[in-house]
């Protein structure tokens, strides 16, 4: 089996982190997408997530990130290749 990735992070208000981390999830869920990878850093203002999501289509990575523009609490969305290293794979 031949997956794409799309390893990214993005930025929450500590008080929002739980019900944006069920949204994103959930999002990708029902995308069909798979986590591969799930990093919370709490140690700035704003809670840091990072996230590595798995396709066989690489298209069903771009709807997702379509999809996550939407999720309010988010503050900012940045897909990284560099993260990938410290990323705990499951």
């Amino acid at each position: 089996m031949n997956d794409s990735h799309l390893p990214l992070h993005f930025s929450v208000p500590k008080a929002a982190t739980l019900d944006t981390l069920e949204a994103v999830l959930a999002i990708a869920r029902r995308g069909g997408l798979h986590l591969a990878a799930l990093e919370l850093d709490s140690s700035a203002a704003d809670d840091v997530v990072f996230l590595q999501l798995r396709a066989i289509d690489p298209g069903l990575l771009d709807l997702f990130m379509t999809r996550l523009r939407n999720v309010i609490e988010i503050i900012d969305i940045f897909p990284v290749h560099e993260k990938v290293a410290r990323m705990h794979v499951a």
